[in-house]
């Protein structure tokens, strides 16, 4: 097995099946301040990208958008983060590959008290060395900045350190070096923000992605089976 496997993960449309309740506070906080509901195949892509470049991308801003994007958190915060299910078969993957020596943190866009309620209402947060999200304050929206923040994260790790200490420099360099690692996802927004950091992208197709998004990953997989078995070809090279 590679010295240190890391695997950074989504949340929504990856472990968890948040549309529901993503949905529900997105069209509650547009009809509360007279916005136009888009077409469901529009409110379909909502998950994934972070909200305030959802509402940008649907022609809000300035107070509008705050205002809106306020409402919906308010939502989610009464109740609508609850209306989420986690996909089947991936709480067990999370428990496996913890026992098997890897490495995992989050990668999402969810706020990192959401990300971590959601992921501990599950009881899957005990899994994870590292809670990459996004900051409370707006400052680290994008899934770029949520990855880049991971990684920094990684390298504070005390499991992780143990590992770099008991290897010789050049080994413990290329441990950390993300194009080793692995990120699993479901949209392209996963894809981008890992390729600026230069990780590997999985896109799984139980998610909220499209054919066209899945086929800009390095690899595609259509069950937790297929994706573990990917995973352990790759912690195993």
């Amino acid at each position: 097995m590679r010295e240190l496997p890391i695997l950074l993960i989504d949340v929504d449309g990856t472990l968890m099946d948040s549309y529901p309740g993503i949905r529900a506070s997105f069209v509650h906080a547009l009809e509360t301040h007279g916005v136009e509901v888009p077409p469901e195949e529009r409110i379909k892509q909502i998950p994934g990208p972070p909200m305030w470049e959802t509402l940008t991308d649907i022609g809000l801003e300035g107070e509008l958008r705050d205002q809106v994007f306020a409402t919906y958190l308010e939502h989610q915060e009464q109740g609508g983060w609850r209306n989420a299910t986690p996909f089947p078969g991936m709480k067990e993957l999370l428990e496996k590959w913890q026992s098997e020596g890897i490495i995992l943190s989050t990668a999402t866009s969810k706020s990192e008290v959401s990300a971590e309620r959601i992921l501990t209402e599950h009881g899957m947060m005990e899994h994870f060395n590292v809670l990459g999200a996004a900051h409370e304050n707006g400052t680290r929206r994008s899934k770029a900045a949520v990855i880049e923040y991971a990684l920094e994260q990684l390298k504070e790790d005390e499991e992780v350190k143990q590992v770099l200490a008991s290897l010789d420099p050049v080994d413990a360099m290329k441990a950390l070096d993300p194009t080793q690692m692995l990120l699993i996802g479901d949209r392209i927004h996963d894809v981008e923000g890992a390729a600026a950091s230069g990780v590997p992208a999985v896109l799984v197709e139980w998610g909220y992605g499209t054919d066209e998004e899945r086929a800009k990953a390095a690899y595609t997989v259509a069950s937790p089976e297929e994706l573990d078995e990917l995973v352990q070809r790759w912690a195993n090279d």
